[in-house]
């Protein structure tokens, strides 16, 4: 997708809420290998987010809100997020939502939430593989489904680490060289640029931006005194300044991300199957 206002995060609860926040700027967007048209993801546990998301976006799509929920460690219940989605299912701008899904349980227990997904939401509904799950079990997924989400879980809960790399090498490997599926790969909380560049990914979120936008000293500060000392910051008011702040950082990190072009699946089969570290341009 392109990259979106993710809730679906534990860095999520840090996002602002107020309306002085860019939005449409393109805080929340997923990323999509073919374009940046403007693509968000919406996550069910922050719904005042859907609103905007469906307004500036061409395409949504729908987090069930679990990896939030298991941070704070509360439980959802998933009947009523059913009925929530049915007020947004049949918009033409949402294009896929996440199944419900246990972050820690096994693979019976993500098995049976796939099983009790209500039939009149299979059109646009799709599996979590997490993981610490097995390859089998992957496998199974992306012969029946046509887009599966890879989320980093249990001992492969550390995004970007050797032991992760080599998960996401044996997983690609997996479906595209073993099985030659045609499965599009959506990776949770995968918009770091070393992840994008790396993998044959067809869509990704994050709250990168969410995130790290609001905190103006503590990330990227070079930025904020950038635009603190541009001439067209000069004699503004405080509140003022705060906006120009928010939405420059945002444009300036989205377009980091954004410079990142994921390997279609024939390169990176081409490219030895091996991850390089690129580092997240930000200016």
């Amino acid at each position: 997708m392109t990259l979106l206002l993710f809730s679906g995060c534990k860095c999520e609860r840090n996002a602002p809420r107020n309306s002085s926040f860019p939005w449409d700027a393109g805080l929340g967007k997923c990323w999509r290998r073919s374009s940046y048209c403007g693509e968000r993801s919406v996550s069910y546990v922050r719904p005042d987010q859907i609103a905007a998301s469906i307004q500036h976006a061409q395409v949504v799509g729908i987090d069930n809100g679990a990896f939030s929920a298991w941070v704070r460690g509360l439980k959802i219940n998933w009947s009523d997020f059913y009925k929530w989605l049915l007020n947004y299912y049949h918009h033409p701008k949402v294009a896929f939502f996440v199944i419900p899904d246990v972050v820690d349980g096994g693979e019976r227990d993500n098995d049976a939430l796939i099983n009790e997904v209500p039939k009149m939401f299979y059109g646009k509904a799709t599996p979590v593989w997490h993981l610490h799950e097995s390859i089998d079990r992957l496998i199974e997924l992306c012969r029946e489904w046509p887009r599966v989400c890879f989320g980093s879980s249990g001992e492969y809960a550390a995004i970007r680490t050797a032991h992760w790399h080599r998960r996401m090498q044996d997983a690609f490997e997996a479906i595209y060289c073993r099985h030659n599926f045609k499965t599009a790969v959506h990776g949770l909380r995968m918009l770091d640029g070393r992840v994008l560049g790396n993998y044959p990914l067809a869509t990704a979120d994050s709250t990168n931006l969410a995130c790290n936008v609001p905190k103006f000293n503590s990330k990227y500060p070079e930025l904020t005194r950038a635009i603190q000392e541009a001439e067209y910051s000069r004699n503004l008011t405080e509140k003022e300044l705060k906006a120009v702040i928010l939405k420059n950082r945002c444009a300036i990190l989205k377009g980091a991300i954004e410079a990142v072009r994921p390997p279609s699946v024939s390169d990176w089969l081409s490219n030895g199957l091996q991850p390089s570290q690129l580092e997240l341009e930000i200016a």
